[in-house]
């Protein structure tokens, strides 16, 4: 039998607090204890303070020292305006790095110019992602409520924004409510020698063989209502550095289907324009000018369609 601290019936927990029925006795183990440096927090609402119906709340994880990852993606698959009628709106998900006060700074111009950088005091490291993704569900959930779907990226992907938005609107809510869909990881053997991976653990940290089904945290969609409970659970969760387990173990403990689609690669594929004009994203895009040729190309593809 699976166990994995809180030992207690979560479910009925986020029910219950999603529901609003009154307190409860468990105390939060994960309670949000970094504040917020930079935070975008009307990117969501209208000129009068209201809460916008948004299709898509694109959370994109991203290195601080990605400025022209970023720069790109806003030209490319993260534009806002990509598509008429379809309310899209981007964040990049940042930590800190408190030895560098000029990168800082930098961070701070960027953000007045495009009002989409997400930072929260914590770190700003690989291992750190797990906190990445806990910020993410907490803007999401407190600022932006009336989104309907979220969609979590690494910053090193191309998206084919086009194929995901319509993906979504062809979803029954049968489909999408309680999953996440992503390339899902089963019957995942731990790695346990440290000195041998960086991914390895501990039997403290973890005491199983294996993790449960689990999806591939460089780019995953959950909609809101999924969201809004993941980001309970987290609090009610021992902490993993390993985001992508982290969010498979939450998933089994709240019953959340795990969708599974080939078409997140989390590896990369060679371009090919016609099975990139089906996919919906694919890991390996730190060469900026690589992303903007692909992006480029299959914008012509796609008028040729249209027309």
């Amino acid at each position: 039998m699976f166990h994995y601290p809180l030992d207690i019936d979560l479910l009925r927990l986020v029910s219950r607090e999603v529901n609003n029925r009154g307190s409860h006795t468990v105390n939060p183990i994960n309670e949000v204890k970094y504040p917020f440096v930079l935070n975008p927090d009307t990117k969501c609402r209208n000129e009068d303070g209201e809460n916008e119906n948004v299709f898509l709340l694109l959370l994109i994880k991203s290195r601080l020292e990605n400025f022209e990852q970023r720069r790109m993606i806003r030209r490319t698959w993260g534009l806002q305006t990509a598509i008429p009628y379809i309310e899209i709106r981007r964040l990049f998900l940042v930590g800190v790095n408190v030895q560098d006060r000029a990168l800082q700074h930098r961070i701070g111009l960027e953000h007045q110019d495009f009002d989409d950088i997400l930072q929260q005091f914590f770190n700003d490291h690989y291992f750190n992602n797990t906190l990445k993704m806990m910020m993410g569900l907490q803007w999401a959930v407190q600022h932006c409520p009336g989104a309907q779907f979220i969609a979590f990226f690494d910053d090193d992907y191309y998206v084919n924004i086009y194929n995901l938005v319509r993906v979504l609107q062809t979803m029954k809510p049968t489909q999408y409510t309680n999953s996440i869909v992503s390339f899902v990881w089963k019957n995942s053997a731990v790695l346990r020698d440290k000195h041998l991976s960086d991914w390895a653990l501990s039997y403290d940290e973890y005491p199983y063989r294996y993790f449960p089904p689990y999806p591939t945290a460089g780019s995953f969609i959950m909609h809101m209502s999924a969201a809004e409970r993941v980001h309970i659970a987290t609090k009610y969760t021992k902490y993993l550095h390993l985001d992508d387990v982290f969010l498979g173990i939450i998933a089994w403990k709240l019953k959340i289907n795990l969708q599974h689609t080939n078409d997140l690669h989390y590896i990369p594929i060679p371009y090919s324009p016609l099975r990139y004009s089906r996919l919906l994203a694919v890991h390996g895009f730190s060469d900026v000018e690589m992303l903007y040729m692909v992006w480029k190309e299959q914008q012509q593809l796609l008028q040729l369609k249209q027309r």
